[in-house]
């Protein structure tokens, strides 16, 4: 049994909550979880997507060990696509 828990910066992406931002396409609120970087509008069916920020999973060399491989590479492959977006 490893004594690793992960740092504090983590939490965000270890115990998610839901988020409700307002869709830009025709404002209906939209539930996105705090380890999202995009979500569905179920109004209008439009992409919505928020920044997560600098993280550690940015510098970190523990971040994937930390966060577990299925979400480490879900938020860097999601966060790829929104930098080549903009």
């Amino acid at each position: 049994m490893s004594l690793f828990r992960g740092c504090p910066g983590a939490v965000t992406f270890r115990e998610v909550r839901p988020e409700d931002i307002e869709c830009p396409e025709c404002a209906a609120e939209v539930e996105i979880w705090s380890d999202e970087v995009t979500a569905r509008c179920s109004q209008c069916g439009a992409r919505v997507s928020r920044e997560l920020g600098p993280s550690c999973i940015d510098w970190c060399s523990f971040a994937e060990q930390c966060i577990g491989t299925e979400k480490y590479e879900r938020l860097k492959k999601d966060s790829s696509v929104e930098e080549n977006a903009s």
